[in-house]
C-alpha cells in the first residue's frame, strides 16, 4: 500500500500553480506503486471563483483525477475553499466527497482532515456561505454574505440574533481576514494551529499517523506522527509539495525536487 496524500491547490485561484499540478499527475499514473490518492481539500477555490465554473475550466484536470480512478483508489476530503462539496451528495458525481477519511495500513491508521478544524477562524455556516458569494460577480458583498449565512433562519432566530444583524460589518471584517494568505492570516497563531492538531494525533496512538493541510506550511513532526502535505500555490514557500505514505513511514517531498527531511518538534 502507497499512498499519495496533497491538498491545496486552490485551481482558481491566480497563484494556483496548475501546470505544475497537472504534471505531477501525470506521474501519478504512470508510477505504478502508487494504490491510493487522497485529495485533501482545496483542490479548486469556491471561494475566488464560480463554484459551478472552476470545475468547468478544469476539467483538463478533473480528466487526469478521473483517469487514475480507473487504476487506484481517488478519495476527496473537503477543504474550507471547496466545503460546498460536501453538498454533492447522491446525484452520481465522479467523486465520494467526504468530511475526513481514515485508511488502514496493515497495523498503521492513517487519519485525513483538511485542517481547518484546528483554525478557530474557520465556521462551517461562513465556509459554506463563501462557496457561494465569491464568484466573479460584483455587488452588494455584505448584503450578499448577510443573506447566504441566514437564508434558514426562522423568524424566531431572527428576534434571538438581533444583536449579530446589527454587526454585519463585523461578517465582512472575519471574510476579509479569512481572504489573505495563511502566511499572513496565520502569522500569530500557526503555533497553536500545529499544536492543536499534534493533540488531536495523540488519541490516533500508538500506530496512527494525522495527515492535513489548511496552513500551507509543509512538515513532518519528529515522532513521525503529524504530516502536514502543504500546496500548490506559489505565494507560499515551498509549495508543490506532497506527502507518501507506506508501512507507517510519512515521506515529504517537494515536486520534481528533493525530499524534505527536516522534522519539526510535535
Amino acid at each position: 500500500m502507497k499512498v499519495v496524500a496533497v491538498s491545496d491547490q486552490h485551481l482558481g485561484y491566480t497563484n494556483s500553480d496548475k501546470p505544475a499540478f497537472n504534471q505531477f499527475l501525470d506521474v501519478i499514473a504512470k508510477d505504478g506503486e502508487v494504490t491510493h490518492l487522497v485529495l485533501l481539500g482545496d483542490v479548486v477555490d469556491m471561494w475566488r471563483r464560480d463554484s459551478s465554473g472552476v470545475f468547468l475550466e478544469n476539467r483538463e484536470t478533473m480528466d487526469k483525477i478521473m483517469n487514475l480512478k480507473q487504476r487506484i483508489k481517488v478519495y476527496y476530503v473537503a477543504g474550507n475553499h471547496d466545503f460546498h462539496v460536501l453538498r454533492l451528495q447522491n446525484f452520481a458525481y465522479p467523486f465520494d466527497f467526504q468530511p475526513s477519511l481514515t485508511l488502514q495500513d496493515g497495523d498503521y491508521s492513517y487519519c485525513f482532515v483538511h485542517g481547518y478544524q484546528f483554525d478557530p477562524l474557520q465556521q462551517e455556516p461562513l465556509m459554506e456561505s463563501l462557496c457561494h458569494v465569491m464568484s466573479d460577480g460584483t455587488g452588494n458583498f455584505e448584503s450578499e454574505i448577510w443573506g447566504a449565512v441566514t437564508s434558514g433562519w426562522t423568524d424566531v432566530e431572527f428576534v434571538v440574533s438581533w444583536i449579530l444583524r446589527k454587526r454585519k460589518s463585523r461578517i465582512r471584517e472575519r471574510v476579509e481576514t479569512l481572504q489573505k494568505p495563511p502566511g499572513e492570516r496565520l502569522k500569530d497563531t500557526l503555533g497553536q494551529v500545529e499544536k492543536d492538531a499534534c493533540q488531536r494525533a495523540k488519541i490516533l496512538q500508538p500506530k496512527g499517523i494525522l495527515v492535513f493541510g489548511h496552513t500551507h506550511r509543509p512538515f513532518v513532526c519528529a515522532t513521525e506522527t503529524v504530516v502536514n502535505t502543504g500546496s500548490w500555490v506559489t505565494d507560499a514557500n515551498p509549495h508543490n509539495t506532497y506527502v507518501t505514505l507506506s508501512n507507517g513511514k510519512p515521506r515529504l517531498f517537494v515536486f520534481g525536487g528533493n525530499e524534505i527531511t527536516d522534522r519539526s518538534p510535535c
